[in-house]
């Protein structure tokens, strides 16, 4: 996979996770309660949104260090 359609898989999947909590967030609040299947994909969805914001946060503390020392001649 090329770098630019991983970021674009990426994005694409965070936006299905987003959509997906968003749905199961309304299923719960209107039934008043969350099946062992729904529970199941949210946890899915959250693990997937954490993992990916700390890949975001390593990839940023990498580009600052390296901004940080780099000297331009």
């Amino acid at each position: 996979m090329f770098p630019d359609q991983k970021e674009d898989w990426l994005r694409e999947v965070t936006d299905i996770c987003t959509t997906t909590l968003d749905i199961l967030n309304d299923k719960v609040e209107t039934e008043g309660r969350i099946s062992t299947a729904d529970q199941v994909m949210t946890d899915l969805c959250m693990g997937y949104l954490y993992l990916l914001s700390e890949r975001e946060e390593e990839h940023s503390k990498k580009v600052n260090f390296i901004d940080k020392n780099t000297t331009i001649h």
